[in-house]
């Protein structure tokens, strides 16, 4: 398990008093309550901060890996090709694996709800990528108007 996700692993690099891991510091620090009605955005918005406290704080190779997911969020509007559907998926299995990690290590609320959040973005992605054969267009009106419908 990696130190990021683990409430339990002592830290004394992130942590204000006795070597406890600060998961509200990336909490409060970028007030993840206060969501944009843009799911995409607010998952854009997210991920930044995420990666920033990962690359400081925990998991270097775990900041790496969503590098690749705000990536894909940042080009939803580019032509759809294998690869990039090969990515996509990828990450996709990447960010549940490490909701259910949050979920075991009983993270955050706050945390837990905003990896929901992007997976629920990145399945419906996917799915809009998919379909994109059909003669679907994808961009980011098209995303949001698709997760509004599901949410």
């Amino acid at each position: 398990m990696t130190p990021s996700i683990n409430p339990n692993h002592l830290s004394i690099v992130n942590s204000q008093s006795a070597g406890t891991f600060n998961w509200n510091a990336l909490i409060q620090q970028h007030q993840f309550g206060q969501q944009s009605r843009n799911p995409v955005q607010s998952c854009v918005h997210f991920l930044n901060c995420f990666i920033s406290h990962e690359s400081l704080y925990g998991d270097i190779e775990g900041a790496k890996e969503m590098i690749k997911v705000l990536m894909i969020m940042q080009s939803v509007d580019s032509p759809t090709s294998a690869s990039q559907l090969k990515q996509i998926n990828t990450s996709y299995e990447y960010v549940c694996a490490y909701r259910d990690l949050l979920l075991e290590t009983e993270a955050p609320i706050d945390i837990s709800l905003q990896f929901d959040r992007l997976v629920d973005v990145l399945e419906v992605l996917l799915q809009i990528r998919q379909q994109v054969g059909n003669g679907m267009l994808c961009s980011y009106g098209h995303l949001n108007q698709k997760l509004q419908c599901n949410g």
